[in-house]
């Protein structure tokens, strides 16, 4: 058995948040128990995130249809009730807040979407479901091998408008067409390779002058934007047929040159679901070579084939494994891993990217060794063994934690968080950050004591002024205000506003039914008697924290003193102060 300690600091890591029940679970069956059966547990969902989405966009654009009418929401001079991205955010939310069966799954698949980004900040607004079928991509190779998801993401309609080579066409300088580099360009930087050579510990290689040594220049980028030529969509697909799209287009095989005004070869008039295609008379042919030798494409080879031995030979570069490495262990773990630790992981990850492997070592690596670069601030746990602080808690893990902690429900069962108020507040929120480049950097450190102890702590990117005290206010507003995060289950209100679900978060809040509460039974039992008041610290404390006894106990304490005998009161204090503090917003291995 392990200490429960010990545990809810493991589960910080390997989900997006752990209640009482499951940190007693897993300290009892023990952690690596736990993890060998969430990562041998098969992909078996019938409510993938797409079915989700589209079923939650169903429900809405029924509701407006008996409403309003069709003609109202079907884009014949309206704007169409499309599946805009709130659909996937719903489906996102509930799934996080109410599934207990892929604990593990939901937390890998969440960092990869921070690696392998997309964003709603894009044309990707207009489609949720497509979102949500790209989300389902991380998450059933979460397990997987690398290669074989970075292909799936080459392809993947989303990444082709994100990214910009759907639609990419081969040279022709005649029209003054050149291919796209926007992906070729963002494969190698921030899906692969990265920026500079790697030793096989994350270092940086470095030639004879002492100079790092970049993996790529503007040639291989050009060399490689030619391989993705020639994708596009499968087919057409609209919703509705209106006086400027007829539905004999729906199905009809997307081309080039096929007459159609390329106007119409993007969202929301293709099939964002399936992979996109090759039109070989308009994918470059020939030969090419790039990352001095390391790929080499003879000519005449299939697009999809090119696609897929690009990926293939980019995950096997001995400078991915450390890259790819480094960064899940970053999202998972902490900002400042060891050589070792990184060394470790990268072996695991290989040449075809063993996820299954990668995120095993990756969390079990901790239990047994020091996995900081430095140690900056430590602690001693339950037996003894030494802890550092490793990195900052995201916004969004910390909302996530949060709320699975208390067990946080609703009475109509439907948690379809909008997701807007949180973002709003936090800066953060799934497949929306604001660039390719995620909404923090791998390398930023603010100025002061991190800096000079030459650390980095990426997520002080998005923990500004305006967000720390957000995340005060909001965590006020949530205990004391009864303001969680809104949910909607109804149509807009807005006068003239026909084609969206309602978002105004004030209006949403007097709907009872869907009102998000926590669940504080177990709390308020023991708040109720005053000499139980330091167990309830302790106990709250080791469920947000990992931890009992902390050094801020006695402020708590003083913080509710005037109202002991207002169990409630002494329940919301004791959140609200855990959930402000730095043993809550650091997470520690």
């Amino acid at each position: 058995m392990d200490s429960v300690n010990d545990t809810s600091r493991f589960l910080m890591q390997a989900t997006l948040g752990a209640n009482q029940q499951l940190i007693d679970s897993v300290a009892e069956t023990g952690i690596e128990t736990w993890l060998q059966q969430q990562l041998n547990q098969p992909v078996a969902r019938s409510d993938t995130f797409e079915s989700s989405t589209r079923d939650i966009w169903q429900y809405f654009r029924g509701e407006l249809v008996k409403t309003y009418g069709e003609a109202a929401i079907n884009g014949d001079g309206n704007d169409p009730a499309l599946p805009y991205k709130w659909y996937f955010h719903m489906a996102w939310w509930h799934h996080t807040l109410t599934s207990n069966e892929d604990l593990l799954r939901q937390r890998v698949a969440q960092a990869l979407s921070e690696i392998l980004v997309i964003s709603d900040n894009s044309s990707l607004e207009l489609d949720s479901v497509a979102m949500a079928n790209y989300y389902d991509l991380l998450y059933n190779h979460a397990f997987g091998n690398y290669n074989d998801l970075l292909y799936a993401v080459s392809m993947h309609p989303c990444m082709g408008v994100y990214l910009s080579h759907m639609n990419n066409e081969k040279a022709d300088p005649a029209r003054h067409i050149h291919p796209d580099e926007n992906y070729a360009r963002e494969i190698m930087q921030l899906f692969s390779i990265g920026l500079y050579e790697l030793n096989p510990d994350g270092s940086r290689k470095q030639n004879i002058n002492g100079e790092d040594i970049p993996t790529y220049d503007n040639t291989d980028i050009k060399a490689l934007a030619r391989v993705f030529t020639g994708l596009r969509a499968q087919t057409y697909q609209y919703e509705w047929t209106t006086s400027f799209w007829d539905a004999s287009n729906n199905g009809f095989a997307v081309s080039f040159d096929d007459g159609v005004d390329k106007t119409y070869k993007r969202i929301p008039f293709v099939n964002m679901i399936q992979p996109m295609v090759v039109d070989e008379n308009y994918h470059d042919r020939e030969p090419k070579q790039l990352l001095n030798g390391w790929i080499n494409l003879a000519g005449g080879q299939s697009g999809a084939e090119e696609v897929q031995t690009v990926v293939n030979r980019l995950v096997a570069h001995p400078s991915t494994a450390p890259f790819i490495a480094k960064h899940l262990i970053n999202q998972l773990v902490t900002s400042n891993p060891s050589p070792a630790y990184v060394q470790a992981v990268a072996e695991k990850f290989g040449t075809t990217g063993n996820l299954k492997a990668t995120v095993e070592e990756i969390l079990t690596y901790p239990l047994r060794n020091t996995v900081a670069s430095v140690k900056f601030a430590s602690a001693t746990s339950s037996n003894g063994k030494t802890i550092q602080s490793q990195k900052l808690k995201s916004p969004l893990l910390r909302v996530t934690q949060t709320l699975r902690a208390f067990n946080a429900s609703n009475q109509s069962g439907f948690m379809w968080m909008i997701g807007d108020d949180v973002q709003d507040s936090l800066s953060q929120h799934p497949f929306s950050s604001p660039t390719v480049f995620n909404f923090y950097k791998p390398d930023f450190v603010p100025h002061g004591l991190l800096e000079k102890a030459k650390l980095v702590a990426p997520e002080f990117e998005l923990h500004t002024s305006a967000t720390s005290i957000a995340w005060v206010n909001v965590m006020y507003y949530w205990f004391f205000g009864d303001y969680y995060p809104a949910v909607s289950t109804v149509i807009s209100s807005e006068p003239n506003v026909f084609n969206v679900p309602e978002l105004d978060p004030d209006k949403l809040q007097n709907n009872t039914q869907d009102k998000i509460q926590p669940d504080f039974s177990r709390e308020l039992e023991l708040a109720a008697d005053p000499t139980k008041h330091d167990q309830l610290i302790d106990d709250m404390s080791l469920l947000l924290t990992g931890k009992t006894n902390l050094k801020i106990k006695d402020f708590i304490k003083d913080a509710f003193k005037d109202y002991n005998d207002n169990p409630l009161w002494v329940v919301q204090t004791i959140a609200f102060m855990l959930t402000i503090s730095p043993e809550f917003t650091v997470l520690e291995a």
